[in-house]
């Protein structure tokens, strides 16, 4: 596979580890805890294949619109490429099991009336981008974590899961999907990473008489093992519109 055919996020160590990007078709888990930003690498995500010409969405359950659009801004990502619909919101927060109807929506905004329902979700995803034709396609889900918690058992979300991954793969889409790993038994956590083509995790690195930070972690590597990757484990330094990594160890 060439390097045009990966997606990139546009941070240079990373690329570099995951073998020039992310294979087409992949979904990469993003696993963090209470305190890590993680929206900063999201953002830098589908800002990076905006910039290059590809289209996006974001489905969230836990925030609305007005809490990821001011992210974009330091991108020079206005609200204008959501009213095009080169990227997607689909809103899984505020409506997720079918009221508060007649709530306003936002620019670019698609509604999740029920997010119990895993076809309904990925259908949903799929109607959203009938506008796309031959351009390629970046997706995040923030958060899995939330349909773990509102599901009676695993089956629904594991059903999710690989419905997803079978319409990426289909569809040659590269999605996020984040998990707040602090929140789950490690046997959840472990089932999900086991499913995912790749795992990347942001942690907080407590150092002596230093304050807290944060560090990026590869834990698995599309279509690669982890002694072909030359470093793994970064100190992760988000500012708006960038992201700084260094070489830990």
């Amino acid at each position: 596979m060439s390097m045009d055919d990966r997606a990139r996020f546009g941070i240079p160590l990373l690329d570099d580890a995951l073998g020039g990007g992310v294979p087409r078709g992949s979904i990469i888990l993003v696993e963090d805890e209470v305190g890590i930003n993680t929206e900063h690498i999201l953002v830098q995500f589908l800002s990076e294949g905006l910039r290059t010409g590809e289209y996006g969405y974001i489905l969230s359950t836990e925030h609305l619109f007005s809490h990821y659009s001011p992210l974009f801004v330091p991108y020079s990502i206005s609200e204008v490429t959501f009213e095009t619909k080169r990227l997607v919101f689909l809103d899984a927060f505020s409506n997720p099991f079918g009221y508060s109807e007649g709530r306003p929506v936002a620019t670019g905004e698609n509604i999740i009336r029920d997010i119990t329902q895993p076809r309904l979700v990925t259908d949903q995803i799929r109607r959203s981008l009938l506008h796309v034709r031959s351009q390629s396609v970046r997706g995040v889900l923030d958060s899995l974590t939330t349909i773990l918690l509102v599901s009676d058992t695993l089956k629904a979300p594991m059903a999710f899961l690989q419905h997803k991954i079978a319409t990426d793969k289909e569809m040659g889409i590269v999605s996020l999907l984040t998990i707040h790993r602090d929140v789950h038994e490690p046997q959840i956590v472990k089932a999900v990473e086991h499913y995912c083509d790749g795992v990347l995790r942001l942690s907080t690195l407590k150092e002596h008489d230093k304050e807290p930070s944060s560090a990026l972690q590869i834990l698995k590597v599309p279509g690669m093992t982890l002694s072909e990757v030359e470093n793994t484990d970064f100190a992760f330094q988000p500012t708006p519109g960038h992201i700084e990594l260094t070489p830990l160890g």
